[in-house]
């Protein structure tokens, strides 16, 4: 994938994990299915964010290709039960939109 490609796939990752987001935190709290699916798109996007800083040689810790990425490990190697499904609900419902936002302004 050349950056541009790889930009507009975070894009679309960003963008599934705000569909996929409730509004609702008892939706949340009740569906597992939807909990794991928020936590593997923000493992995607980390992924991409990374693909990205590397083949645009961005140094390591210019957000939000940082943030993505650290968020992504964090994810990716975190045991059952390491993290609190609060607390990634709250990062979720509060960073989103300024990440997209963010991510989608160096889109063009």
């Amino acid at each position: 994938m050349t950056a541009d490609e790889v930009l507009v796939a975070l894009v679309v990752a960003l963008e599934q994990l705000r569909q996929v987001l409730p509004d609702d935190k008892t939706v949340w709290d009740n569906d597992v299915l939807v909990r794991l699916a928020v936590e593997r798109l923000w493992i995607t996007a980390g992924n991409l964010a990374e693909a990205y800083r590397i083949e645009e040689g961005i140094a390591a810790g210019i957000e939000p290709w940082s943030e993505l990425a650290g968020y992504r490990h964090l994810l990716a190697h975190a045991l059952p039960g390491d993290l609190s499904s609060d607390r990634v609900f709250a990062d979720t419902t509060a960073d989103l939109d300024r990440i997209l936002n963010n991510v989608r302004s160096r889109a063009g």
